[in-house]
């Protein structure tokens, strides 16, 4: 986890204790096995982790947190089950990662997880299960759409939902799987028309997908930053590797998009900066490119700064400029930030690979999509 994130969960946090004076949730884990496991929360359009260890078994683990809604057990295999956080203490029981847990002195957890297998639940009104049973009927009713119009009748159902009931579904993953579902939807319907040209899907299937992020714009901008809600949707076709529509994204709404930070930077690269291709381990150096250079800086927390850099080197090579696209990462150099290169299949992109040079030189927070452009025959000392 990037410094940035782990400060954002920490701010997060405080502003739950500050703004509702709730109790702390309290909760035990008790596992009948070793396992390694992530208890995850949500603010919105994004995770927080409660608790992230190793559980001996046998051994009980108290949970106290400010978080209160739909978390989230992940197993280290991927396994993920929901648990429902509120005032009410219980202890949740592991017997492995593959079987349900269990739960002690939590009726709404043990109400919510029968609602979920079918089984019949017992007595009681559980306001906050409820909806997340109703989310989920609404996520499983969407894919039986074919048509436009049903399109358009289901895309109503999710925004008059989300209007109604966004103080509770935000603080679950049931807003982002939500608007993932809503996105998907498109790709389920035929968007021929008799007698028009084949081109004209796509072009409707594209105008469709733009409507719906101008829609979320409109519904979540009072609650999300609208950075946040396009970099989300941005996020959803570029993790699928669909980077053309991701960026068609962008250019509609590229005045929101932007991902706040500093706005100057003024930054030494050092003519010895290792730089790697992809996932090769063999480094070059800075000094060793000699053509012109773009430094393009990027943050996983920003997908739009990744999809940016990738048209870009697309671009330059569709015009067959000899020049080097050089990715500086915010964050240590991860797998994430190395998948980009699977995204070009011709042009010159390169990885700084330095983690104290980037401790050192980059802020925690630029304002991105950030280029810089290198000429060959300028000194590499320093760039603006």
């Amino acid at each position: 986890m990037s410094k940035k994130r782990l400060v954002a969960e920490l701010l997060f946090v405080l502003l739950i204790l500050t703004s509702n004076n709730a109790a702390l949730a309290s909760f035990v884990i008790y596992s009948q096995e070793n396992v390694d496991i992530k208890v995850k929360g949500y603010n919105a359009l994004t995770d927080i982790t409660l608790f992230k260890g190793n559980l001996t078994s046998g051994v009980e683990q108290t949970i106290d947190t400010p978080y209160q809604g739909l978390a989230l057990l992940v197993f280290k295999k991927g396994q993920k089950y929901p648990v429902i956080l509120g005032e009410q203490s219980f202890t949740l029981n592991i017997k492995n990662a593959n079987i349900l847990p269990s739960f002690t002195g939590s009726s709404e957890n043990e109400f919510f997880y029968k609602q979920l297998t079918g089984a019949a639940p017992g007595p009681g009104q559980y306001d906050f299960a409820h909806l997340m049973i109703q989310a989920k009927q609404l996520l499983d009713s969407s894919h039986s759409i074919h048509t436009f119009d049903e399109l358009k009748a289901m895309k109503e159902k999710f925004h008059t939902f989300v209007r109604s009931h966004y103080q509770d579904l935000q603080h679950s993953d049931m807003l982002r799987r939500l608007l993932g579902q809503y996105f998907m939807m498109h790709e389920y319907v035929d968007y021929h028309i008799k007698g028009a040209p084949a081109c004209d899907i796509q072009v409707r299937y594209k105008k469709a997908v733009i409507g719906g992020v101008g829609n979320w714009l409109e519904i979540l901008k009072t609650h999300i930053p609208e950075h946040e809600i396009v970099n989300y949707c941005v996020s959803l076709y570029y993790n699928r590797g669909m980077v053309t529509l991701a960026s068609r994204i962008i250019v509609n709404f590229r005045d929101v998009a932007y991902c706040p930070g500093d706005e100057k930077l003024k930054i030494s690269f050092t003519k010895n900066l290792p730089m790697i291709k992809g996932n090769e381990k063999r480094a070059q150096r800075l000094d060793t490119c000699k053509n012109d250079k773009i430094i393009a800086f990027v943050s996983e927390d920003c997908p739009v700064s990744m999809v940016e850099t990738v048209m870009k080197v697309r671009q330059l090579a569709a015009q067959k400029k000899n020049v080097t696209v050089i990715v500086a990462p915010l964050e240590k150099l991860s797998g994430k930030h190395l998948a980009m290169r699977r995204m070009v299949s011709s042009g010159n992109m390169l990885f700084i690979d330095d983690d104290k040079w980037r401790k050192k030189n980059l802020p925690e927070k630029l304002k991105l999509p950030h280029f810089v452009h290198i000429e060959k025959k300028q000194a590499l000392e320093v760039a603006e």
